[in-house]
């Protein structure tokens, strides 16, 4: 029996939420009835270097790990390392990619680049690119640092998992002051997107 496994990867730099937003979306997938297996992986995230991690669900899970060209969904919390992931997408995933930049190290641009031809590279590899305001809209609810739980917003539309398990997931997973204004972000980014590209993972 084949039993379907989504995986996702999420990639920023240190700072910018990624492994709460990773614990977001492997609470809300749990309490969606879902079996579940998480990764991280650090590359100096404490000075702005790399945060990739991956969050694998359905009926069984046996491994975290996404061989490249694999991933349904790239959650890119920059460009950069939208660039830097994307050949981990498999043709007919999508990558969601909020348009912020972030003063790359030497080590990022020694790998990666800066990514002016992004969206060509996605069309070659068959990937839908959606890109993101993540970060004016956060700056539009009052605080930057909600742009990760913006970009999950985006992402839910996607995901067969019922908005009520995303909202316990951002209250059984944020500090409690911050529920609200993380629900906030989270709707705000969900109704951005209305009208993207349907999938069926």
């Amino acid at each position: 029996m084949n039993r379907k496994i989504t995986s996702i990867v999420l990639a920023g730099v240190g700072g910018q939420g990624s492994v709460l937003a990773t614990r977001v979306v492997a609470t809300a997938a749990e309490l969606a009835g879902h079996d579940v297996v998480t990764s991280e992986v650090h590359g100096m995230a404490q000075r702005g270097g790399t945060v990739t991690t991956t969050v694998r669900y359905g009926d069984e899970v046996l491994s975290s790990a996404i061989p490249d060209g694999e991933a349904d969904f790239l959650v890119a919390f920059e460009r950069l390392e939208a660039a830097r992931h994307l050949a981990m997408v498999a043709p007919g995933g999508a990558a969601l990619v909020n348009d912020q930049r972030i003063a790359p190290s030497i080590e990022a641009l020694r790998t990666a680049g800066y990514p002016a031809d992004l969206d060509a590279r996605a069309r070659d590899r068959g990937v839908t690119l959606l890109s993101y305001p993540a970060l004016r809209l956060a700056r539009e609810l009052g605080n930057e640092k909600l742009a990760s739980t913006v970009m999950l917003g985006a992402l839910a539309n996607f995901l067969f998992i019922d908005r009520r398990h995303w909202r316990e997931a951002i209250r059984n997973t944020v500090p409690s002051r911050t529920v609200g204004a993380n629900e906030a972000a989270f709707d705000t980014g969900a109704e951005w997107l209305v009208g993207a590209p349907s999938f069926s993972f």
